[in-house]
């Protein structure tokens, strides 16, 4: 079992702490066609949906930054792979697989190939199989069109399939499930929502020192307090602090400014107008219009009303912000300081 401040992802429901009630959704809604797992960045998500996979037939695939048909293709080879000690009994005689000593060739184009579609109904025919497609939303054209369709299909055919879609709020149910879109293929498609939620007060103080139990160590009682104060129940900011204490790094604001730093780096990729936008919230701006006073004046430009509205939403698709406030206090220290 690995400890609680192990880094990677958890994919044992016995290394998972809590999520009882986010568990038991996703078991009641085992055999409905489509369930959504939202949540904001460092909340545990890919930890949550990997570890309710553990007593079911399934697959866990990792899409982001998925863009060609290879890499869609790569990442559907990497999570059969994982999963075949479970799954060899399943996919073996399907066409286009070819089963090896540690792991799985898929082959997609040509003769004996199979696509991600006549993969699913051949799992289909085998039984209630589970897919989970994680960060989604992250996926580019082409893949992110065709992985609508196949979605579609799926949905309304293979009824011993269940889809589970994972990643940000407004990216995932906006720009990829199309809710408001009529054109998108999924629109209107229903589906069970699953709010991945940052832990309490008490939750974060029981994490933390089950996590220290774990490795022998008892960190003092108002350190593990000032630390929830900081990271207020976002697991993986916890984890970090965890991981940094045991490794010898014992002042909290140290820890506070490796994660600042961290977050900075994240934020230092966004565009001028963006970080701009960012920081004019850090410092207070709570309407649409003192954001854009504000950036005007401090970039010396004016921004037309629908750059900016564009600016907000992209912030908002990346969870960084909702209704002028930020989801995590971390990324706005960090935006303070752009």
């Amino acid at each position: 079992m690995r400890n609680l401040f192990d880094p990677r992802p958890k994919s044992s429901r016995s290394e998972l702490f809590d999520r009882v009630d986010e568990l038991e959704i996703l078991d009641k809604s085992v055999g409905r066609p489509l369930i959504v797992v939202l949540g904001i960045r460092r909340i545990g998500k890919t930890s949550l949906v990997k570890s309710f996979l553990e007593p079911y037939n399934g697959i866990y695939i990792d899409l982001r930054g998925a863009a060609t048909h290879l890499d869609l293709y790569e990442r559907l080879s990497e999570g059969l792979s994982n999963g075949l000690s479970k799954l060899r009994r399943i996919i073996e005689g399907i066409r286009g697989i070819r089963i090896m000593e540690f792991g799985v060739e898929i082959r997609w184009r040509g003769t004996d190939s199979i696509s991600l579609l006549g993969l699913l109904e051949e799992l289909n025919r085998r039984g209630q199989f589970i897919v989970v497609l994680d960060e989604v939303q992250d996926a580019k054209p082409p893949i992110s069109a065709e992985l609508r369709r196949v979605l579609a299909y799926t949905y309304d055919h293979l009824s011993n399939i269940t889809v589970v879609l994972s990643g940000s709020e407004v990216r995932l149910l906006s720009d990829f499930i199309g809710v408001d879109n009529p054109e998108s293929p999924l629109y209107g498609r229903y589906f069970i929502e699953v709010d991945v939620r940052r832990f309490s007060r008490d939750e974060s103080l029981d994490f933390l020192r089950l996590g220290f139990r774990q490795e022998g160590i008892e960190p003092p009682e108002n350190l593990l307090k000032d630390a929830v104060d900081i990271f207020d129940g976002i697991p993986g900011w916890l984890v970090q602090f965890g991981r940094n204490y045991i490794d010898g790094i014992r002042d909290i604001n140290a820890i506070r400014e490796q994660a600042i730093s961290i977050a900075l780096s994240e934020l230092m990729r966004l565009s001028r107008r963006e970080r701009a936008v960012l920081k004019a919230i850090a410092e207070g701006a709570r309407t649409w219009g003192q954001v854009r006073r504000i950036v005007e004046e401090r970039l010396g430009e004016t921004i037309p009303k629908s750059s900016l509205t564009r600016i907000i939403n992209k912030l908002e698709s990346l969870s960084i912000i909702k209704d002028y406030e930020f989801l995590d206090n971390v990324y706005r220290d960090a935006a303070q300081r752009l």
